[in-house]
């Protein structure tokens, strides 16, 4: 090595030393004095995950657990006892699975998780549905499990006919609060049906809402007032076809106020969510307004339930919307399905907005296949994760797709 190399090397290294030196004298005279230290970025992590076998499986629902990975359900028959069974699959931050766990009985029965939540406790609260008898008596489930997913309980809500269970949330004395519908109870067809439990599961009280048509519900959300805020649709009570529907009771599940929105076509509330300023975000599917024959549709409304403005995304061909959240910079992230951009017959379609409901960005993932997005939400680290099925990519026919992307909605595979 000659002189003059040995000579840059050395003051090269003398330079990033003292760089260093005055990066910690920063920070450290900063905390001394009371401020903040510069922040590095926080690290996003993305993923795409597959998780099946050989048959048919899906998820429905995910969400961001404690420990910072995340946990799914839907229903598998890959996997169990049953022909189709619940499902619960916990993966660590990375998207590696960590354990999966299946709920079923015998050959023939039907079970599948749609909505799940991490308690209080660090344990999960499932509900969906479960084939009880004949081939048309369909009921709730309501499984509760411990914080490595092993079942502590498990019940079941319903009657004669078909009885369905959509989204579940845990409420502040510990039970739980669950949405659907029923055609074994109620003034129609089927009614959307709305059940409170003690935090064992026994049913403390239940309510139906509809007209002789067929209403249900999708979505539940408690809101800061001891009440509810549930969306669906209903007939009974549309200008229409199907018009999304929204229902807010207060704390024993009376009707405080109802409200309808859609015209000649087909609309659906899928998702709602209580957004900061004590108002509603609600995403769902409309054929009466937009581009194309459905179109996903974005509703704000304030805490009485006045519209403040109402948006739509899509194409030509059939798009919908299933889950939506506010995110940390007032905005909204949205996913769904669209058949109207991508690569394939259908793909997940996940859209940024800002507050006013104004398209910031969308992502779409999939292949030549059939890929749906059912679950979204935002993630600690700034990005999103979602939950869906896929049928372009794994191992079987259909499997549980997870997608974890930064905050651009990008994802590495």
């Amino acid at each position: 090595m000659s002189t003059r190399t040995a000579l840059n090397q050395f003051g090269f290294a003398f330079l990033l030393s003292l760089v260093f030196l005055s990066t910690v004298r920063t920070d450290v005279g900063a905390a001394l004095n009371g401020a903040e230290p510069p922040q590095l970025p926080r690290r996003q992590i993305s993923f795409r995950r597959t998780f099946g076998g050989d048959k048919l499986d899906e998820g429905s629902c995910v969400q961001q657990t404690s420990d910072g990975g995340y946990v799914s359900t839907g229903m598998t028959s890959s996997f169990g006892e049953g022909d189709w069974n619940t499902w619960l699959v916990k993966v660590d931050p990375g998207g590696t699975e960590q354990w999966s766990r299946t709920f079923g009985i015998t050959a023939g029965q039907y079970e599948g998780g749609e909505s799940l939540q991490e308690t209080a406790d660090g344990g999960f609260i499932i509900v969906g549905t479960i084939l009880s008898a004949g081939p048309n008596d369909y009921d709730v489930q309501l499984i509760r499990t411990n914080g490595n997913g092993r079942r502590l309980w498990s019940k079941t809500f319903g009657g004669g006919g078909w009885d369905w269970g959509r989204f579940v949330r845990q409420t502040n004395d510990g039970g739980f609060i669950i949405t659907g519908w029923t055609d074994s109870h109620g003034a129609g067809g089927g009614d959307l049906w709305l059940l409170k439990t003690d935090a064992r599961g026994t049913e403390e009280w239940n309510r139906t809402y509809g007209g002789i048509e067929n209403d249900h519900g999708n979505c539940i959300q408690p809101t800061s007032d001891g009440g509810y805020i549930i969306t669906g649709a209903t007939i009974s009570n549309s200008v229409g076809n199907d018009d999304l529907w929204l229902i807010k009771t207060d704390s024993a599940g009376t009707a405080q106020w109802m409200l309808t929105l859609g015209g000649k076509g087909y609309e659906e509330g899928h998702f709602v969510q209580i957004t900061s300023d004590g108002g509603y975000i609600v995403v769902g599917s409309t054929t009466s307004t937009g581009a194309g024959e459905s179109d996903v549709w974005l509703i704000k409304l304030g805490p009485n339930g006045r519209t403040d403005w109402t948006r739509t995304f899509g194409g030509v061909e059939w798009d919908w919307g299933n889950a939506v959240h506010e995110t940390p910079d007032g905005g909204y992230i949205l996913v769904g399905t669209t058949l109207s951009f991508g690569a394939g017959g259908s793909d997940v379609w996940l859209i940024k907005t800002d507050a006013d409901g104004q398209e910031e960005w969308s992502r779409t993932y999939g292949g030549h296949s059939l890929d749906f997005g059912l679950s979204v939400q935002p993630t600690t680290d700034g990005g999103y994760i979602i939950a869906g099925q896929t049928y372009s990519f794994g191992s079987g026919n259909g499997d549980l797709w997870l997608i974890k992307t930064n905050s651009e909605g990008q994802a590495v595979y």
